[in-house]
């Protein structure tokens, strides 16, 4: 019986860590060729309106009219109906962003954040990703 258990967690550890590896393969080199400075976290974010950008990305808006591109750990919709940011403070590998669809939501872990420096560079950065998503 303890052969058997034994077998048993070393399988679920073997599954367990590929799992883990899958998700740290990094994200793909779209976002790296937008040229943007990744940041480390935003302080007192207040979320306002967001937009989307690819699927694993949405662009978000704060009160104070800054813009952020938020690149999520995995892919999950193209077009979305709302977005849910609990925090105050994003930080990326720590922060979770729940997204909705229809009545389908899910809740992804924030990878990386940019911020445009204006309207035009977000626009093009928009352009880019849907054209190399």
């Amino acid at each position: 019986m303890k052969k058997h258990l034994l077998i048993c967690a070393s399988i679920l550890l073997s599954v367990s860590c590929a799992s883990v590896d899958e998700d740290s393969d990094g994200l793909p080199e779209r976002y790296s060729q937008l040229g943007l400075e990744p940041l480390e976290q935003v302080f007192d974010f207040e979320f306002q309106r967001f937009r989307d950008a690819d699927r694993q990305s949405i662009i978000v808006r704060t009160r104070g009219r800054e813009a952020y591109l938020l690149v999520f750990n995995k892919p999950g919709f193209y077009r979305n109906d709302s977005v849910d940011i609990v925090e105050r403070n994003l930080r990326p590998g720590l922060t979770r962003v729940c997204v909705t669809r229809m009545d389908a939501g899910i809740c992804r872990r924030l990878e990386v954040i940019y911020k445009f420096e204006d309207k035009k560079q977000e626009n093009e950065a928009v352009r880019f990703l849907r054209a190399n998503d």
